[in-house]
């Protein structure tokens, strides 16, 4: 009776946790300061309650998963202005999270919060893509700029916007953008890629993104490059199931997501629990490194079965 109990307790555990894995989750952090030392200049504090700690944790778990949905490394200025666009609507893509809790900073005065946060990556993913990171890992996208009523103040953030889709001024290149102010308003017109994208908005990285979202969401590049591995990791030796699901989220971490760690299935023995896990990464051999440390002193042991490529 005590068995089949166990048993049964198993695969109730198994469901929720591969219910859980579907969701793309990841441990973020952020602190924020209820108080500031005296004489402090507040603008350094600019997180000063539990909820805006909470967003900006979003925030840098929607960052982190973009990166890994990019796949490549981008210059310093390329990843700062992502950050600053995905920031704002970072919630929108957060299907779940858990606080994990906090800890007071050696300041005395700050606490780190950590989340574990469950972040839609097909939705991020379409971001990603009309963004242009896609089609622009190795080449920007040449332009031809016709602009006219851009003031000098703007150049600035055009510069930026470039940096941020990929793109480069080119008088000779084909693919034209057509750029005006109207009244209050930006007008843009991109033409020689098909029919042309028209976008019109007061702010101008509204516009912006209209048109050269659409630019690149009809491109074929829906993904980039990947030189991921994956295979089947086998670990046993846990005495109870909660053991798999503390080392399931560690698991996750070590990988980046769970879209590349699945468990796939627990089996409770006699003697100790075991789990098996499908997982996908560009960094097998790094997770493998900590798992071995890992399992060392803990009485576990682990087999991983490369996939054939």
């Amino acid at each position: 009776m005590i068995k089949q109990k166990l048993l049964i307790f198993g695969m109730a555990f198994v469901a929720v946790l591969m219910l859980g894995s579907f969701a793309q989750a990841r441990v973020a952090q952020s602190v924020w300061f209820e108080s500031i030392p005296e004489g402090a200049d507040e603008a350094a504090y600019t997180v000063r309650t539990r909820p805006v700690a909470l967003q900006a944790a979003f925030a840098n778990a929607v960052f982190d998963e973009a990166l890994e949905v990019i796949g490549y490394p981008l210059n310093d200025v390329r990843e700062e202005e992502l950050r600053k666009f995905l920031a704002p609507t970072a919630k929108a893509h957060v299907l779940s999270y858990r606080e994990l809790g906090s800890t007071h900073m050696p300041d005395g005065y700050g606490q780190e919060m950590s989340v574990e946060v469950s972040v839609n990556r097909t939705s991020l993913t379409s971001v990603i893509k009309r963004l242009g990171f896609f089609k622009t890992q190795t080449t920007p996208v040449m332009y031809n700029p016709q602009y006219s009523g851009v003031q000098s103040e703007t150049w600035d953030r055009i510069g930026r916007l470039h940096q941020l889709y990929g793109l480069r001024p080119d008088y000779n290149s084909p693919l034209v953008l057509v750029m005006k102010t109207a009244g209050d308003s930006w007008e843009l017109s991109l033409q020689g890629a098909g029919a042309p994208i028209s976008a019109q908005a007061k702010e101008l990285d509204a516009a912006w993104h209209e048109v050269w979202g659409q630019y690149f969401a009809q491109t074929v590049n829906a993904q980039p490059a990947e030189n991921a591995r994956s295979g089947v990791l086998q670990v046993r030796g846990w005495l109870f199931p909660d053991g798999v699901e503390a080392f399931d989220r560690v698991l996750r971490e070590w990988v980046g997501s769970a879209s590349a760690s699945t468990l796939d299935a627990v089996v409770i023995q006699s003697d100790s629990v075991v789990a098996r896990w499908v997982i996908r990464s560009k960094n097998i051999d790094v997770v493998l490194t900590k798992l071995s440390e890992y399992v060392n002193g803990r009485g576990l042991t682990y087999e991983f079965q490369p996939s054939a490529e």
